[in-house]
């Protein structure tokens, strides 16, 4: 090995490799770059057949509200069965939530 060389072989040995590594690395990602735009053309998730099933959970400080807000703009022929989880000593959460499950029975009557 000569004294002062930074590499195992000489120096055409190191411009070699170095290109030989500019090479592997640019293939790479190359490689890299043709998955990512193949798989971004795809369809990530296929929309699922049937209605899904929906757990609702209501309670106080709001979550009603908020989550009664939610099921208003939802497609809701798409989450059905719906369940509803309040507590017991928490009527009207349940009210509210009758009200307006039967506001959709009412709506999907006269469509």
């Amino acid at each position: 090995m000569e004294q002062g060389s930074s590499c195992f072989f000489s120096n055409v040995g190191c411009l070699n490799f170095a290109i030989l590594l500019i090479i592997a690395a640019s293939t790479l990602l190359l490689f890299r770059i043709l998955y990512v735009i193949y798989r971004s053309t795809k369809q990530l998730h296929n929309r699922p057949p049937g209605p899904l099933s929906t757990l609702i959970v209501l309670g106080s400080g709001g979550h009603t509200a908020e989550m009664l807000n939610l099921l208003a703009v939802m497609q809701m022929d798409r989450f059905k069965p719906r369940y509803y989880i309040a507590a017991a000593t928490d009527n009207m959460s349940l009210q509210k939530a009758r009200v307006m499950e039967d506001t959709l029975k009412s709506k999907v009557k006269y469509l």
